[in-house]
């Protein structure tokens, strides 16, 4: 897939595939961020993971709101990383939090309290 050569027009999205490696097909089931356009567009890695104990997506996008400017090679405006969760289906976030005067972020990594703190 090819990113459009305007800055303006990028965007990152998150998305869901179903597999079936015995037919040897690939269906997409869900998305989400095309729709936002270059606010979402996040040009280093971000995440989409499932969480199977919360029926839930987590999206993170690292440098939302950031543009890029191709002919002077530098960022412009500042970078609020987004981090989002989805109800399994559904289009709209049940938690969105966004991280001003943060800088650029990397990667999120959901984890579990109880794990993580688990001294057994």
């Amino acid at each position: 897939m090819e990113q459009p050569a305007i800055a303006s027009m990028k965007y990152s999205r998150a998305v869901v595939y179903k597999i079936d490696q015995k037919k040897m097909t690939i269906q997409q089931v869900w998305e989400y961020g095309k729709d936002r356009g270059s606010d979402f567009y996040s040009s280093i890695t971000s995440l989409t993971e499932y969480h199977k104990d919360k029926d839930s997506l987590v999206v993170y996008s690292a440098t939302a709101g950031m543009q890029f400017d191709m002919v002077k090679g530098v960022p412009v405006g500042a970078s609020a990383p987004e981090l989002l969760e989805f109800k399994w289906g559904s289009t709209t976030p049940s938690l969105w939090m966004k991280f001003e005067g943060t800088g650029i972020g990397y990667q999120a990594m959901p984890l579990s309290l109880e794990k993580a703190f688990d001294h057994k």
